[in-house]
Parts: structure tokens; sequence; C-alpha cells
């Protein structure tokens, strides 16, 4: 018998394949059975109803059917030299359903983020909150700070317009309400400097074994207890006529970023040569090359520096608001803090903001699958449950990995080494996945959680994701992207009302990732369309919100 990748290629039967293929449309790509004879599927594929059609009787399928289609998805010819890891569990029982290299290790890219959302949700609650305050010595009659202003963070990632109602809104928001309740305190005139304390956590700017090629883009931002505007800035780069500069345009607006701006409109639209290069230690950002005439482009780009760049955003604010500063802008870190510590015996708070909830936090981490956010979230976990003599940032590893430890994710399926899954250090394997996942709804916080992930088709990182399929604002997911990386872990409802989670995970793709997201749409479909239910049975209806199927039990 001819094998493949360790796969039979004996075909399943017609009726249960051709129901999945259905299920499925046109993702499956046609297959030839062994000899040249055409797969039994292909032949039922064209009886089959549409996906979504009514249908007397539901689809009905055997658990076997799913190990079967898991195995030749893992076998594409889309996906050789690729390693795929497949986990398919009933979330009520526990039940394996099928399983492909279930128990290797992978690279998860941004399904880490379900590690460190989970943990933080049973570690710190959801109703968990942050201070972001200012200090001043007590100003005098005319409103003269003699000192320094300092502005101290404490982890909140929400100092942005993210979370603006208008989308068209830009300002930064919570850092101008800061700056509206300095002037309402009677401020006129700061004769030092304006101080970005982070010391707030003591822990590297950059995740452990973050790429470099990484790190100029708004998704590798350096970490910062004053984290401001997501770390970066957005340039809007638009052409216009034939061998003149390019139009460049940023937000914020702030004198902190060198633009340095020599490229030109190119007189086709076929010539890009456009780039764009920011110093790992400095905030010049060159751009260089040609832009085609329809090349408009809109790039987040990396900060250096995020305490002092949020200093310097703050210091621009007190004077357009009329307050004059003498003094310029420095960065207070742990270190520094160790030799001088900040004297709040002797400050006056004159301003502060409360952070949303946790919750929010969670649900922007992996809805919009936001890496600083995800930081921000391992160095609270370091900081309140993890070693003292530890830096934030190794100490929340070690707490997520007490925490997997307690679910019953035996250490040796995990090596974690940041929060976001940048990291090409971080190893999960599928199993570890859906033991979170199914844990998690025993938690008290499961819907929180459950309602964080993206919804196929519908919004996150799944908005443009199986659409118009039975998986489309059913399945919930969380995605997970890296050059050579697709992973796809999360919910879904069978057409049978069964709750299913699933792990898809795919390393080592080179050029074939889009085949990789492809092939974790393509599960995605087919275990919305399963129903182990016998025929003419009525499928159960979908639930919504997959209920808690017993009390979590903290440790």
């Amino acid at each position: 018998m001819q094998q493949r990748r360790g796969v039979s290629t004996v075909w399943p039967s017609i009726g249960v394949v051709g129901v999945l293929l259905a299920a499925l449309g046109s993702a499956w790509p046609s297959v030839a059975a062994p000899g040249g004879a055409q797969h039994p599927a292909a032949a039922s594929q064209a009886a089959a109803p549409p996906t979504g059609a009514a249908t007397n009787a539901p689809p009905t399928t055997s658990k076997s059917a799913l190990q079967s289609f898991a195995e030749q998805l893992a076998a594409r010819p889309a996906l050789q030299g690729a390693r795929i890891g497949i986990r398919i569990e009933d979330a009520e029982t526990g039940a394996v359903l099928a399983d492909v290299s279930g128990d290797k290790r992978f690279l998860p890219a941004s399904n880490m983020k379900l590690l460190t959302t989970a943990a933080a949700l049973d570690v710190l609650g959801p109703d968990f909150r942050v201070r972001t305050s200012v200090y001043v010595p007590a100003p005098d009659a005319k409103g003269v700070v003699a000192g320094d202003l300092t502005l101290v963070g404490r982890g909140d990632p929400t100092l942005s317009a993210r979370f603006n109602p208008d989308p068209q809104d830009l300002r930064l928001t919570p850092l101008e309400r800061l700056a509206d309740q300095v002037v309402a305190a009677g401020v006129r005139e700061i004769t030092g400097d304006i101080v970005g304390d982070e010391s707030y956590f003591r822990a590297a700017p950059l995740g452990d074994g973050w790429g470099w090629d990484d790190l100029q883009w708004y998704y590798g931002a350096e970490v910062s207890a004053l984290s401001v505007a997501d770390n970066h800035v957005t340039l809007t780069v638009k052409p216009t006529r034939a061998g003149e500069p390019v139009e460049v345009t940023f937000t914020p607006a702030t004198s902190y970023v060198t633009l340095r701006n020599g490229a030109i409109t190119a007189a086709s639209k076929d010539t890009d040569t456009f780039g764009l290069h920011r110093g790992l230690a400095d905030n010049d950002i060159e751009l260089y090359g040609q832009l085609p005439p329809n090349g408009r482009r809109e790039l987040g780009v990396a900060i250096h520096d995020p305490a002092r760049f949020a200093a310097h955003l703050f210091r621009e604010m007190l004077i357009q608001r009329g307050i004059t500063v003498r003094g310029k802008t420095r960065r207070a870190d742990a270190n520094l803090r160790q030799r001088q510590p900040l004297a709040l015996e002797q400050l006056k708070e004159i301003a502060f903001i409360e952070s949303s909830p946790l919750s929010v936090w969670v649900r922007t981490t992996n809805k919009v699958s936001s890496n600083l956010f995800a930081e921000l979230l391992l160095r609270h976990l370091g900081k309140a449950r993890g070693p003292a003599d530890k830096d934030a940032d190794a100490a929340g590893c070690e707490v997520i990995a007490d925490f997997m430890q307690r679910i019953g994710v035996p250490a040796a399926e995990l090596k974690i080494r940041d929060g976001s899954g940048l990291s090409r250090l971080d190893n999960v394997t599928p199993v570890a996945l859906t033991t979170l996942l199914r844990s998690m709804r025993k938690h008290p916080a499961w819907e929180i959680f459950y309602d964080s992930l993206p919804i196929a088709g519908t919004d996150g990182t799944l908005r443009n994701r199986m659409k118009e399929t039975r998986a489309a604002n059913n399945l919930r997911a969380k995605t997970g992207t890296l050059d050579d990386v697709s992973a796809l872990a999360g919910y879904v409802v069978a057409a049978d009302g069964r709750v299913l989670v699933f792990s898809f995970v795919a390393n080592y793709l080179n050029t074939a990732r889009t085949a990789g997201v492809t092939a974790g749409d393509d599960l995605g479909k087919m275990l919305a369309a399963y129903s182990d239910a016998p025929a003419g049975e009525n499928p159960g209806k979908n639930p919504g919100v997959p209920p808690r199927n017993k009390t979590f039990e903290r440790k």
C-alpha cells in the first residue's frame, strides 16, 4: 500500500467524505485516487447541496472521518515540507476526535496570546485596573512648579486613540485628559523637565527571541510601563507627480520623529522599489525608492524609547495649553529608580486616570492580536505573582507556565519566552492548546475569554475568512501568523450542536503561508459542518456562547 507522510492513501467512504467536501465547496483541491481513477468523493460533490442550503437531513459523518480528513489535510501537496499539527476534541467530554502530531511542539505564533490572556484573567481577574499619574513638587501661588513634572506609567496599554468613540478621532484622549487636569490644578510654569517614568516594570523592552526585522514595525514595538499611542506612529504615504517626492504625513503629529523623505513617485504603476528604514536606536525614519502612482501606503512604524516618547507628547500638549516648560524630556527606568527613588512623599499627584478593566485589554489582545497588549499583560503577571528576583517579563513567563500546569498541561509541552508569540523560541503543543480551551469553559471568566476571540467572517483577524460558510458567525478562534507559521485554535459549534475545540498549526511553510491559512480555514469549515447525529435527526441549534460545563477549580 502506497504511503505518504505516514498516511494511508485508502479513501474513506464515499458518503462521508462527499458530505465534508460539499461543506468546503471549492476549497478542497481535486485529487486523483490511486491508479489515476477519479476520487470517488469528487463524483458525489456535484450532487451535494451547496454550503448553507436547506436539506431534509443533516450531514452525517463518523468520528473516524474527522481523523481521515485531518490526515489528508496535513498531507496536501501544497503543504509538502511543512510541519503540521492538528487536534480536535469534544469540548464537553474531552474525547479526541482527530489528532495529527498533537503531542509535538510547534512554534505557535500569536496562538501564544491564548495562554497569556487566560492566565491574566485567572491571576489578575477581569476587573484589574491600573492608574497613570502626574506628580510635581507643590506649585507656588503663581502656579510655578520648581522642579520636574513626572508622568508615571503603570502598564496601561489603553493610552491611545484606539478607544475613541469616533474611529476618525485620532486624538490621544487619555493623555489629553491628563494635560487638562494639569491646567486645572493651576500649573502655569514648570522649571524642570518632563520625565517619563517607566520604572513600574523591571523588564527588557524587547521579547526574548524577537527578530531584528520586526523591530521597526508596529507589531515589534518596544514595551514600556509608560506606553502611549501603541508605541508607534502611523505614516500615510501618497504618490504625487512622476519624479517628485512622495507626500508623507504621520500620526500622532510630533517632533519626536525625524523624517527623511528620499522617495519619489514612479512614472509607471509597475515600478515599486519603495522602502522604509528606522534605526534600532533612533527615531529617524528614512523613505527611499520609487512609489507607483497607485501605491498609497499606510505604515505603522515603531518608535524607540517609548517612555521618552510619552514625555515628549505630554510636553507638547502642555505647551499647547499655555504652560511654559523650561526643561526638556527624559526617561526614568527601574535601574535609575534603584539609585534615585521617586520621593512620592515630597510630591503631589495633580492628575491621574484609571485604565479600562483588564477584560477590555484581553478583548483587544485577541481580537486584533495586539503584541503590545499581550506583552504588558505578561509583565503584569510577572509583577503580581512571579519571583521577585526576576525581571517582570521572565517572571510572567513562569506565571503562565504555572497556570498551564494547574490546568493539566505538563511543563514538557511548553517553552514560553514572551506573551505575544512574536518570539521564535516559543514552543506549544496542539494538545496544550485544546486542553486550555476546554479548561476555560469551566472558568468564571469564560464568557469574557470566549467573547474576546475573533469571529469567523465577522470581526478581528478573522473578519475576511470563512465568509458565507457554516463557520461564519459561529467559529471563534485565535489566529497566529509569522513568516513561516500559520495557526488557528478555538471553538466551533458543529452541525449537530456539539461544541468542538481544535488546534491547527503549520510550521516551516516557507512560501506556502497562504496554503497554511487555507488549510486552517478548510478545517474550520469542515468542523462547522460536522455531525455525529444519526441520519434523520434534527441537528442541534447553535447555542451562541457555548455554556460552561463545570466549575473551575482555583488552586
